[in-house]
């Protein structure tokens, strides 16, 4: 089987467009708890990941050591400790929250 073109790609995994970029009111409008993940050598800039998370008003973040855009085959024992956390049913409440305080 040749190699897929990228129609037969899923919408998240292509290169992203104008259209297909959130608002800040849309992504405010996100009320549910939200994990932003990536490598710190990911092609999404940190700083795209930092305010994405910052407009999601239940995000978290969570950047890779030693990853790129391929973290989850790079480090999969890490991503899916981390992806188990997030969801679990409730959040680990934090000791010093700046974000979510309750």
């Amino acid at each position: 089987m040749g190699k897929p073109t990228m129609r037969r790609w899923p919408k998240s995994s292509m290169p992203c467009t104008p259209a297909d970029t959130l608002t800040t009111d849309d992504r405010e409008g996100i009320r549910c708890r939200t994990l932003v993940m990536l490598g710190d050598d990911d092609q999404v800039t940190l700083e795209h990941a930092i305010d994405l998370y910052r407009a999601l008003p239940d995000g978290e973040l969570a950047i890779i050591p030693g990853a790129s855009h391929g973290l989850l085959v790079e480090k999969p024992d890490l991503c899916n400790t981390i992806l188990l956390d997030f969801l679990t049913p409730e959040p680990t409440p934090t000791l010093a929250p700046r974000r979510r305080v309750g």
